[in-house]
């Protein structure tokens, strides 16, 4: 789903950055390298090479990865040198060994993405992964608030953006569907492209299953994993989580 709209994922999540200083102090306080879980086309990884951390960043997208990888072409030797990509699976994913990582991230809302088997897979990789005395690290939204949306199945406008590299016009439209009983929220992802000269529109959709779950399950989820729940946060400030929470973020040894 991801090599469809991976060109439109850095416009639209271009004011997505609250969580890197977060991510930072992290991997500062933790002993090793990182791996993370969904890397995407770079948005955390590059920061945290910048900042000087190995990072081993793995995602199922070949285009998103493609995208990380220019990324780290424009910057100086030393950040590229500590960084390695992977294309593949979470739920499969296979290293060496002797890999061990003080962090493990999940970053922004892709544990959404895995059904319960999926994230039980997930989570036994990460596990088996970790280092001694390391740390995994999920965020997520929280669960109040995606129960709470309307499932009224309309399309409403997310954004409208210029591709400053093209100067195309994209308007970017979503639509939800809610299902309570299941725990899932299927997403249609619209993007219409124009050219500046006008013309014909260009039209692009994707469509996604997030999996959302609460506190208690996500504890049982990690306990047969071989984690133990350390913090429930409710936002990068470390305001510890509750029901007015923006965010459900887990920490986990």
């Amino acid at each position: 789903m991801y090599d469809k709209i991976a060109r439109f994922y850095d416009l639209t999540h271009a004011n997505l950055t609250a969580d890197i200083p977060f991510i930072l102090q992290l991997a500062a306080d933790s002993d090793g390298s990182v791996l993370e879980l969904g890397c995407g086309s770079g948005r955390l990884l590059l920061p945290l090479a910048q900042a000087g951390f190995q990072v081993t960043g793995v995602d199922s997208s070949a285009g998103m990865l493609a995208r990380a990888k220019a990324r780290l072409v424009e910057v100086e030797t030393a950040v590229q040198q500590r960084v390695t990509l992977v294309e593949a699976d979470m739920t499969s994913l296979t290293m060496p060994s002797e890999n061990r990582f003080g962090l493990i991230l999940i970053p922004y809302n892709t544990f959404m993405h895995l059904d319960t088997v999926q994230a039980l897979l997930a989570l036994r990789q990460a596990r088996s992964y970790l280092a001694e005395n390391g740390r995994l690290f999920i965020d997520l939204p929280n669960p109040l608030d995606i129960a709470s949306i309307s499932d009224d199945q309309l399309l409403s406008l997310e954004n409208v953006l210029t591709d400053p590299e093209s100067g195309e016009l994209i308007v970017h439209l979503v639509s939800n569907q809610l299902d309570s009983a299941n725990q899932t929220l299927h997403i249609t992802w619209i993007y219409d492209v124009s050219q500046p000269s006008g013309g014909a529109i260009n039209r692009t959709v994707a469509q996604a299953i997030y999996h959302y779950r609460y506190p208690h399950q996500i504890e049982l989820l990690l306990q047969e994993s071989g984690f133990k729940l350390a913090h429930l946060l409710g936002n990068y400030d470390q305001s510890l989580y509750n029901e007015e929470s923006e965010r459900l973020l887990i920490l986990a040894t």
